[in-house]
């Protein structure tokens, strides 16, 4: 009825399972799954879960009253890229939400204040991507971070500084990588604008 995905039946709409339908359906790949998900009523949702005023403006709340951060932020913009519903009104503040978010060691946090962790920067970058909106970050510092990550005993990444290696961190720290190497790499920037 409301348009986003809950975890369970009669369950309220979350951002994190509406994320998971909807990355299933495209995996899918079935016209008839598509079909399933009211494109005006996930907008509707959409625009119901975000930040509009306030420190955490342009961010999204997981789910209504929830907590707001770049995760939320990131499923928002994929599921609105997804389904082809990404507006100047959805996508307003978004980016700048983010780039608050940017902390001084390069990564990214959870909003505004909090630390560098590799599952927020993995979003907020994965966000900012898809916005095509990179330029309101510090990308060298970004790399910087990311690669500092790894640790030479393990081979894994850390997700935060000073923290243990884990498959979990690994996981969204190596994520940020192949999309670092598309928004810097030369070649991959001269040909996504020539294939416009």
């Amino acid at each position: 009825d409301s348009g986003g995905f809950g975890g369970g039946p009669q369950q309220r709409p979350h951002l994190a399972p509406t994320y998971a339908a909807v990355m299933s359906l495209v995996i899918a790949g079935s016209e008839k799954g598509f079909k399933m998900v009211d494109r005006q009523k996930m907008y509707d949702f959409l625009m119901s879960v975000k930040v509009k005023k306030g420190p955490l403006r342009g961010g999204f709340q997981v789910t209504e009253g929830g907590e707001v951060d770049t995760r939320g932020t990131y499923t928002s913009m994929a599921v609105a890229s997804l389904l082809n519903i990404i507006t100047p009104e959805l996508a307003d503040g978004v980016a700048d939400f983010i780039a608050r978010n940017q902390t001084y060691e390069g990564g990214i946090g959870a909003e505004p204040g909090n630390e560098a962790h590799g599952g927020y920067t993995y979003c907020g970058l994965a966000a900012l991507r898809i916005l095509n909106r990179t330029d309101v970050i510090d990308l060298e510092a970004l790399l910087r971070w990311a690669t500092q990550r790894q640790m030479s005993v393990e081979g894994g990444f850390q997700g935060r500084t000073n923290k243990l290696v884990d498959s979990c961190y690994s996981w969204w720290v190596g994520g940020i990588f192949p999309l670092l190497q598309d928004i810097l790499s030369p070649v991959s920037s001269s040909s996504s604008s020539s294939s416009s």
